[in-house]
């Protein structure tokens, strides 16, 4: 009995901390995913209408044949994967309309529907892959998108994924919401403290093929290597420091606090910005009004300091005189940074949630209004261009028989351009020959057909 009761008791716990977990990381309700309006749009007559099994093909034959394929197309197909099994078929529609010229024409609908489609089949290796790669793919994250994704990794203990949402934010500087910059903050702490799943690019780029012999290319000039210090950036602990500093420069605008003074100085630290760190301790210390750090983020500042290879000469002096001072003047508090962070973000969801939704429903309302009014100019494009298509047949045909009822009478027009054509042909032959290119045949054989000229029949009377 005894052993049954230490296993229920076990079990308890363990469904206890399960659901405590599920709890604390479910941020957003259910209805800020707008289910009902997003899959609404399928339920549109136009596009049952316009469903096609074979529009993979279709779309793949547009861009071989001219190159490009229109946004409206693009976005229709975006819209009609409802299989797991046509994932790779988005992915590639998708590079090859970012590289067409027709790319300046997307849809904003477009990318948020790839963006879902990936998420709900839970396909989000390949997805954060598509999304860091702006270039091939275009793939660019709002606000909404960025706290559903974001809400959607942290359920599953998947801090990875939601901090590289965070990175995404402050690659394309964007700080402003305040629910999502709770949750990046809260993504970036939770992936530092839970560094989950492994590894951190589970896809990564195959490396080029390094040629056996050394090749030697002739070029016009070389280019100076540069490093730009934002997109350039690869390492984790790069890209996340950064983003703790745009966030935490964020958050010191509206209110200087401890969880903004430790994200700054955590962020240049992850950066390894040996002297922004010295900048920021030196601007903590010579506060009038004492400012806190938080001991947790000062306890990883100083393991990274640690774990440095090579610090600039001097530096670990300063860093360790400074941090004494922070220590000795009481400017260190013992809060946790999650439960903190956890805490604002569900003051901001209660105040910003409902906006955000019905914003996000007006947005899906307007997307669908502008695909219907891009399916009929597209519509009337193709009928317009079928009645000039005829207008062109017609006027051929009437000017072949025009030519033909006056053969005779343009025929000093007709010798003129024949022997236009034959010089020209004489010279072009010429040309190959002073070049030492052998004339072919067929080049020859053309030549003689085309100066031949029939016998004149002459009508002759026959003597009696």
């Amino acid at each position: 009995m005894a052993g049954k009761g230490l296993i229920l008791k076990s079990l308890l716990r363990t469904r206890s901390q399960n659901f405590q977990r599920i709890c604390l990381r479910t941020f957003l309700a259910d209805a800020y995913k707008c289910e009902a309006e997003w899959k609404g749009r399928l339920n549109n007559p136009l596009l049952e209408k316009l469903k096609n099994e074979n529009f993979y093909g279709e779309l793949l034959k547009k861009f071989q044949n001219d190159g490009k394929a229109s946004a409206i197309d693009v976005d229709l197909f975006s819209t009609f994967v409802l299989n797991e099994l046509h994932l790779e078929d988005l992915e590639i529609i998708t590079k090859k309309f970012r590289r067409c010229p027709n790319t300046v024409h997307a849809l904003p609908s477009t990318s948020h529907s790839v963006i879902r489609t990936y998420l709900e089949f839970k396909n989000t290796d390949t997805l954060m892959r598509m999304v860091d790669d702006r270039l091939n793919y275009g793939l660019f994250l709002d606000y909404y998108l960025s706290n559903l994704l974001m809400d959607s990794f942290l359920k599953e203990d998947n801090f990875r994924d939601a901090a590289k949402v965070a990175i995404q934010l402050m690659l394309q500087e964007e700080f402003d919401h305040p629910i999502t910059s709770n949750l990046a903050l809260y993504s970036c702490y939770g992936y530092l403290n839970k560094p989950q799943p492994e590894p951190w690019d589970p896809q990564p780029k195959p490396k080029p093929v390094e040629p056996v012999e050394e090749v030697k290319v002739r070029v016009d000039y070389i280019r100076e290597p540069f490093f730009d210090d934002h997109f350039d950036l690869t390492q984790p602990n790069h890209l996340i420091g950064k983003t703790l500093v745009g966030f935490g420069k964020h958050l010191l605008r509206q209110s200087p606090d401890s969880v903004a003074y430790t994200s700054l100085l955590l962020g240049w630290t992850l950066f390894e910005k040996h002297d922004k760190v010295i900048e920021t301790l030196d601007t903590i210390l010579g506060l009038s009004s004492k400012p806190y750090l938080l001991k947790e983020g000062l306890d990883r500042c100083k393991k990274t300091v640690h774990d440095w290879s090579n610090p600039p000469e001097g530096f670990l002096d300063k860093y360790n005189a400074r941090i004494h001072q922070l220590e000795a003047g009481g400017f260190i508090v013992h809060d946790n940074v999650s439960d903190i962070l956890r805490q604002r973000i569900k003051d901001a969801v209660s105040k910003q949630e409902n906006d955000d939704i019905q914003h996000q429903k007006e947005r899906y309302r307007l997307w669908e209004q502008q695909r219907e009014e891009e399916i009929q100019r597209q519509a009337q494009a193709i009928e317009r261009r079928k009645r000039l298509a005829i207008l062109e047949a017609k006027k051929k045909d009437l000017k072949e028989k025009e030519e033909q009822l006056y053969f005779f009478d343009n025929l000093d027009e007709w010798e003129l351009r024949h022997e236009e054509k034959m010089l020209q042909k004489e010279i072009l032959l010429k040309e190959e020959e002073s070049r030492g290119r052998k004339v072919s045949a067929k080049s020859q054989r053309q030549a003689e057909e085309d100066a031949y000229y029939p016998p004149e029949i002459i009508a002759v009377r026959k003597q009696k």
